[in-house]
């Protein structure tokens, strides 16, 4: 029987308001297309909220890579054709115009940042108070992670927010190993152990002075076809972990 491909939809996690929200699964599933084409680009136009685009590292931070990672979003319709791509300067995210005939690039309106959380501590005296979301992609590495990384995105994400509580984190990450410091330090390992595909879990963390609502997605298989061998082909076509 014929199964149709399951395109991923961050709504249902979106709908839970949560101030932190963790989406993993497969890798190429649609997750980081929902994310920065509802979170970053959209909430932008409807609201004029801004938002950063949060790496890992320096040089993850660079323009060809942040053009790149924006290329498959539609600027030209979602801008009704004022915009037709996004390019970055200096530390900012535009919504720019791209000129066929002269092969000239015309940069338009700010809408986001892009940082990497190595260098976190550069910001701390810096005010994003146009800021409504952070997107961290990969945060679940398959490589190596910044020491006490999860203290550095809470510093981080308290330099953004200021204690207002209102500024949403958006947590990307592929299926790769339950071995990851996020999970330990937010004490996530057996929630996250007991879910299966398509699940969404609401817990209520406590520090000294709030409760925090966060929301963990485990997103459905999409049924996409991959061509990968190994041990890797699990995780990259059905979002098993490795």
């Amino acid at each position: 029987m014929r199964q149709d491909n399951i395109h991923y939809n961050i709504d249902n996690l979106a709908s839970k308001g949560a101030l932190f929200n963790l989406l993993i699964g497969e890798k190429s599933g649609g997750k980081s297309y929902q994310v920065k084409h509802k979170m970053a680009v959209e909430h932008f136009l409807k609201t004029g909220q801004k938002f950063i685009l949060l790496r890992r590292w320096k040089d993850e931070v660079k323009s060809d890579k942040i053009e790149q990672y924006f290329s498959d979003v539609d600027i030209e319709k979602l801008t009704e054709g004022k915009f037709n791509c996004v390019t970055y300067w200096r530390g900012g995210i535009y919504l720019s115009y791209f000129n066929a005939v002269d092969f000239k690039t015309t940069k338009g309106v700010k809408m986001g940042y892009a940082i990497s959380l190595s260098q976190e501590q550069n910001y701390s005296s810096l005010s994003f108070l146009d800021v409504g979301n952070i997107i961290f992609e990969e945060f679940m590495s398959r490589t190596s992670y910044i020491a006490n990384e999860p203290n550095k995105l809470m510093i981080f994400y308290d330099t953004v927010d200021r204690k207002r509580g209102n500024v949403k984190l958006w947590l990307v990450g592929n299926t790769i190993s339950r071995v990851c410091p996020y999970l330990h330090e937010w004490d996530l390992s057996n929630t996250i152990k007991n879910m299966v595909q398509g699940d969404i879990r609401v817990i209520t963390l406590k520090n000294e002075t709030n409760d925090i609502k966060l929301a963990v997605e485990y997103c459905r298989e999409t049924k996409q076809k991959s061509y990968a061998i190994g041990s890797a082909s699990s995780m990259i076509s059905g979002g098993n972990w490795l």
